[in-house]
């Protein structure tokens, strides 16, 4: 019975307890919003009110503790009672210490503190003077101390108490992942716009775990679950701007299964340049969830082509193009010929690049032509003295090019042709072909027609002993115009649904800029027609990559039948063309190189006298608008090449006798 009492009596006594909590919450959330919602002259005259208390009772603290009490009379004490809040609040004033918004402690208002701490003792000490001989120094000194601590204690104190109130209305709670200087600078620069309210760190270090930062407690990644049933954050910032992609990509795999939305600092060269701010925070990139850490260039290999040299790149406007011509001004080329057939991209990248020329000093030269016009090329290259030509013109949309297949093969084989040849005939040292890995064993015209271009350059190169002349095959770049990824973005951006065209399709990826840095490099090691092929790392299965973006947007993907979730990933049939996988390589065994991403394969070409004539035979379908023998002239010339078009069905049956005589006597 007596348990049993003792339980009831603690039950009761536990009643009025909770009542007075929660009344004393309401109370101060009513009071913080009345301070918040009040006009600036209303909260400067509660600030100086305040104020002055709390320098009140700093100057009795320093009058006891000095034991200066006893050398004053009671009016000598109230006189410093009241003049000394009155100056030392004329000094925070003249030092501009109430312009500063209660937000957080930052130095310019400690600075102002402390000169206002500085100021006010000496004054005090002369006004004293004039009514008290006694020595009030000791005092003073202490009461500046006491002062601008309990200040600083004040304005902390205020800015926890207003926090939740200061915030917008659409502010979000966020979780910092990194506790060290970047995530420690982050929450401060947080604290000012206050779009983000940092409820949490989360660190690996061990050190830092259990530790309180900024009022803020530092966990592990592992109590990260367990974080977000109990804190409720919106987002995870991740603070760690040194970190490579691996560590990263290990980090949003954890946090992958949160489904909460993921922004990221700027990197350290960011940071470190200027260009960005601490809180210019981002979404996740692809880039950032790739197993691929980039490997730093070769010096002489990025010089040997471009620096001093006058250069040209052919669809200097398109994903690659335009980032090779970043790449060459950054070089030191000395001269850059932009040769482009659409009008605003060749604006777009030429308007960007003329913004470092005082840097770099380069010069820059937009051309608005076509590689179809055979005289518009050898022109370019005669008035600009052409060393190096980077190839990158081409239609590469594989249902675009399926669709209309003599405007794109005319233009990536015929125009290949034409820059090759006028290279040669202009002396240009080198030329480099930016080409695919859908060239390799193609389902596609698109693919077919790279391969074709591919066996002119190997086919001229042994015929132009003054024009080095090389190939660099590689697969998607990231956030290329045909690439998945800005598809993905806009579509999840919509609400969905996210459209995959097979549950099993794969892809090589690779950011432009790396891929960039890498065919400029590997065109430097050519000389007669070699072929190199670009380390892509390991193939991205396209659903998995749908999947990780919709979840680290802060989404979850709707399961079919249903309406939990809130994204749709919804399959839609392999296009015309299209493969489940893609290949870098026709024939095994490639032989490794001097940088260790980049690989050298041996390939089979075909002699020039016979490629020669079955150009001219595409040029001619090509003019005629003959679809049909098109392809088929594709089929015989680049191995592996099979269609699912019906229309190309015919065999090579097709072809008079004199023309599949030439065919086999090109192929050997």
């Amino acid at each position: 019975m007596s348990a049993v009492r003792s339980t009831d009596m603690t039950d009761a006594s536990a009643v009025p307890a909770a009542r007075i909590v929660q009344m004393i919450r309401t109370w101060r959330r009513a009071f913080a919003y009345y301070l918040v919602t009040r006009n600036s002259r209303i909260k400067l005259a509660i600030a100086l009110a305040v104020d002055a208390i709390v320098l009140a009772m700093s100057m009795a603290f320093a009058v006891v503790l000095a034991r200066y009490h006893r050398a004053l009379t009671p009016e000598s004490l109230a006189m410093m009672m009241v003049a000394g809040p009155l100056v030392t609040i004329g000094c925070l004033w003249i030092f501009g210490a109430y312009r500063a918004v209660v937000r957080f402690i930052d130095m310019k208002f400690i600075e102002r503190c402390l000169l206002a701490m500085i100021s006010a003792p000496i004054l005090l000490h002369f006004l004293y003077a004039l009514f008290d001989r006694a020595n009030s120094w000791r005092a003073l000194i202490t009461y500046a101390f006491v002062a601008f601590v309990s200040l600083m204690v004040l304005r902390r104190m205020a800015t926890r108490f207003l926090r939740p109130f200061m915030a917008s209305s659409d502010c979000k709670s966020v979780l910092i992942y990194g506790a060290g200087d970047a995530g420690t600078q982050l929450a401060a620069a947080l604290d000012i716009n206050c779009q983000h309210r940092p409820v949490a760190f989360v660190d690996d270090r061990l050190d830092l775990q259990g530790r309180t930062i900024r009022g803020l407690q530092v966990y592990s990644l592992d109590q990260v679950k367990a974080l977000k049933q109990k804190l409720k954050f919106d987002r995870v910032l991740l603070a760690i701007p040194s970190a490579g992609r691996s560590r990263r990509r290990k980090i949003l795999e954890h946090l992958e299964s949160l489904a909460v939305q993921v922004l990221v600092m700027p990197g350290i060269e960011d940071l470190a340049s200027g260009g960005k701010r601490i809180d210019d925070l981002r979404e996740v990139q692809v880039e950032d969830i790739l197993d691929r850490d980039a490997v730093a260039p070769i010096d002489d290999l990025l010089d040997a082509c471009i620096r001093g040299q006058s250069v040209m790149v052919t669809g200097a406007g398109g994903s690659i193009g335009s980032e090779l011509c970043r790449q060459i001004v950054k070089l030191g080329a000395k001269r850059l010929v932009l040769f482009e057939t659409s009008e605003y991209a060749l604006y777009a990248i030429g308007q960007e690049l003329q913004g470092s020329l005082e840097k770099y000093r380069c010069e820059i030269v937009p051309v608005l032509a076509n590689m179809l016009d055979r005289d518009a090329v050898a022109r370019t290259l005669r008035s600009y003295g052409i060393n190096t030509i980077y190839h990158a013109a081409a239609y590469k949309h594989v249902p675009l090019v399926e669709s209309n297949v003599v405007t794109a093969v005319r233009n990536n084989v015929i125009g290949t042709l034409n820059v090759a040849e006028e290279a040669i005939a202009n002396a240009v040292r080198n030329v480099v072909l930016i080409s695919t890995d859908k060239a390799v064993r193609p389902t596609n015209v698109m693919g077919a027609s790279k391969r074709v271009c591919e066996l002119i350059i190997q086919a001229l190169a042994p015929t132009s002993p003054n024009t080095r002349m090389t190939m660099v095959r590689f697969g998607n770049v990231l956030a290329s115009s045909g690439s998945v990824v800005p598809l993905f973005k806009k579509q999840i951006s919509a609400g969905g649904p996210v459209t995959v065209t097979h549950p099993e399709v794969t892809r090589y990826f690779m950011t432009i800029p790396e891929a960039a840095l890498l065919v400029i490099q590997a065109g430097s090691m050519g000389a007669r027609g070699e072929v190199f092929v670009l380390d892509m790392g390991r193939p991205v299965k396209i659903l998995d990559l749908a999947r990780r973006m919709i979840h680290l947007s802060g989404l979850d993907i709707r399961e079919p039948g249903t309406d939990k979730g809130d994204i749709e990933i919804k399959f839609t049939g392999l296009r015309p063309g299209e493969k489940l996988y893609e290949e870098l390589l026709i024939a095994d065994r490639p032989e490794d190189t001097r940088h260790p991403r980049i690989f050298k394969a041996h390939e089979e070409g075909m002699d020039w006298s016979g490629l020669v004539l079955q150009l001219k035979q595409i040029e001619s379908a090509c003019q005629n608008h003959d679809i049909e023998r098109i392809k088929l002239i594709l089929r015989v010339l680049v191995t592996g090449y099979f269609s699912t078009s019906k229309d190309t069905q015919a065999g090579p049956e097709c072809f008079e006798q004199g023309e599949m005589h030439v065919l086999d006597q090109a192929l050997g």
